[in-house]
């Protein structure tokens, strides 16, 4: 798995993608549900670096 706390926004944007299209692809109920889990960090993540949030 990567770090992605070390990436940038724009990285965390395109890993994003990039996985949502690998499990769109995928068949394997088990890779499925490893790249939601993925995603799922990489959204926490983003969201936590939102400019508008509020400190």
């Amino acid at each position: 798995m990567a770090n992605y706390y070390e990436m940038s926004v724009s990285e965390l944007e395109a890993e994003r993608d990039r996985l949502e299209a690998k499990m769109a692809a995928s068949n394997d109920t088990a890779e499925i549900e490893l790249l939601s889990q993925d995603i799922e960090g990489i959204e926490d993540i983003l969201s936590e670096r939102d400019p508008m949030a509020e400190d």
